[in-house]
């Protein structure tokens, strides 16, 4: 995706100040540009080009990392020593990953500047799992700025290749995407829901990235739910820090017709060797022994994470330490609150963490939390736990976790506790046909041989959306949810086609001995 924003190009590789071939430098990619069309005029004082008729620009660097840029258009004007490239009428231009159509284009080639017009861009995603997510830009104007931002003016963003009535994208006066942290944000917009457009929050950001691993970074579409604690509920999620802040401020939580507002606000700072966050949550809900519903607030709650890279690509260690305050009560308004400070810390270990996230393949772990408590209490869990997982068939997977907790001590608290001791935890996934699906989860009481708790999903896809109903049997609730295709709840990407073809297109220079100009900086 990051080849969205630099245009491909020409990068950067020549555009930098331009020197006379013999006096540059040799550690320099060298830009090669051509130029063809039905007529040419060439000012070789002025190093200015002017072509007309069915025009062809063909730009690369001998660097074979460094992206190629082709381009058609009815007219195009090129500036060999200022390097300003401009061109006009149906242009269409690709890129080894986008795509791009348009009327009007600006490139700056030392600034690496760009504004193209009445356009539209598709650009490909390539994913960990070999897919392609395809993502689609339409706007009265594209431009580049600051050199790692893309910036549609009166515009949406949408994983559908057509503009009109979409079944979920974005639309504002301004989007802005940075191509070095994947966040897309979106300014006095509104999102567009089944053709549908609904008036969103001043600003809305989100990640655009495409992992399927990424963990609470999904961007997920959530019907109202219904459960017997809250009644009728909504769910919500608003980011409140500015796109280039170190931190991630978060609100999330839920409207209900039972409960008062519940929710929790976060102020995170994630780097690749540690985290920190600061929480602040009233009412949240949580269970104890499978189906005891608790509210628990934070008052508030600091966490620090540390990782550790111990030089073993399929082990991962990490320490952490957290200090705050809690309130618990039972669902139950009436119902006595429980208070304290707590001081937790932990060390976890985890043997080929992508493969327990993916379910594919064997894992192992453990895990080792110390908790001290205001009143002198303490409580200590050594957690074992080893996994398999895989694919039985083309249209069959499942998992199986088994899990030990080693106890000793007493929490004041029951979400400190642990439900089960010793656990069987399963996962069924069976694909029925194209669009119907169905999963299922459940855990198992080794030590009271009794099945404790299990969910139940059937879905069904649609080209963009997969729609999904649940029953959660710990939580007595039945939920709706609506995934994008490609993007979250590890659904597969729609079969797209980009908006302009490698045919319509060439991105190689068979073309170029005819009779084009060559341009070599």
């Amino acid at each position: 995706m990051r080849s969205l924003l630099l245009l491909c190009v020409l990068v950067l590789a020549a555009g930098r100040g331009v020197q006379p071939a013999g006096a540059q430098d040799a550690e320099k990619p060298v830009l090669t540009v051509h130029i063809h069309g039905d007529n040419t005029v060439y000012d070789e004082a002025t190093g200015h080009t002017e072509v007309t008729g069915n025009v062809r620009i063909l730009a690369y660097t001998n660097d074979p990392d460094s992206p190629r840029l082709a381009i058609r258009a009815e007219a195009a004007h090129y500036d060999m020593r200022g390097q300003v490239l401009e061109a006009h009428g149906s242009i269409l231009m690709r890129t080894d990953q986008a795509a791009f159509r348009g009327e009007d284009l600006h490139f700056d080639l030392r600034t690496d500047e760009m504004r193209l017009t009445k356009v539209a861009v598709s650009v490909d995603f390539p994913r960990e799992d070999g897919q392609v997510l395809r993502g689609y830009f339409y706007g009265d104007e594209i431009k580049s700025e600051a050199g790692s931002q893309f910036v549609i003016i009166n515009g949406m963003v949408t994983p559908c290749d057509s503009p009109y009535k979409p079944d979920v994208g974005a639309g504002a006066s301004r989007i802005v995407y940075d191509s070095t942290t994947g966040k897309a944000t979106v300014y006095r917009g509104k999102l567009y829901f089944l053709g549908l457009p609904i008036p969103l929050l001043p600003k809305l950001s989100f990640d655009i990235t495409g992992d399927p691993t990424s963990q609470g970074q999904e961007l997920a579409y959530s019907c109202p739910g219904y459960s017997g604690y809250d009644g009728l509920y909504i769910p919500f999620q608003y980011e409140f820090t500015e796109a280039d802040s170190p931190w991630l401020g978060t609100v999330s939580g839920r409207l209900a017709t039972r409960s008062h507002f519940r929710g929790v606000a976060s102020l995170v700072r994630d780097s690749t060797e540690y985290d920190l966050g600061i929480y602040a949550g009233r009412q949240e809900p949580m269970t104890d022994d499978i189906t005891r519903r608790l509210a628990i607030s934070r008052l508030p709650e600091i966490r620090y994470v540390r990782h550790f890279d111990m030089g073993q690509p399929h082990a991962d260690w990490e320490t952490g330490v957290s200090l705050g305050r809690f309130h618990e009560r039972d669902e139950d308004p009436s119902t006595a609150m429980r208070s304290d400070e707590r001081l937790s810390v932990w060390a976890d270990y985890a043997r080929n963490l992508e493969q327990k996230k993916k379910r594919d393949g064997t894992w192992w772990g453990a895990t080792l939390t110390q908790n001290f408590y205001g009143r002198g209490t303490r409580f200590r869990d050594l957690s074992v736990e080893a996994g398999i997982g895989g694919r039985l068939s083309d249209d069959l997977s499942a998992s199986l976790v088994l899990t030990r907790h080693h106890l000793d001590g007493q929490s004041p608290f029951f979400f400190d506790d642990v439900d089960i001791e010793s656990e069987a935890y399963a996962t069924l996934g069976w694909k029925m046909s194209h669009r119907w699906a169905f999963h299922s989860d459940g855990r198992y009481d080794l030590k009271r041989s009794s099945l404790r708790d299990y969910t139940l999903e059937l879905s069904r896809r649609s080209r963009y959306l997969t729609w999904s109903a649940s029953y959660d049997f710990s939580d007595k609730s039945i939920g709706l949810r609506v995934d994008i295709n490609g993007l979250t709840g590890n659904t597969d990407p729609p079969d797209t086609e980009p908006v302009v073809s490698e045919e319509q297109v060439q991105l190689t220079p068979e073309w170029v001995h005819e009779g084009a100009i060559v341009d070599m900086q």
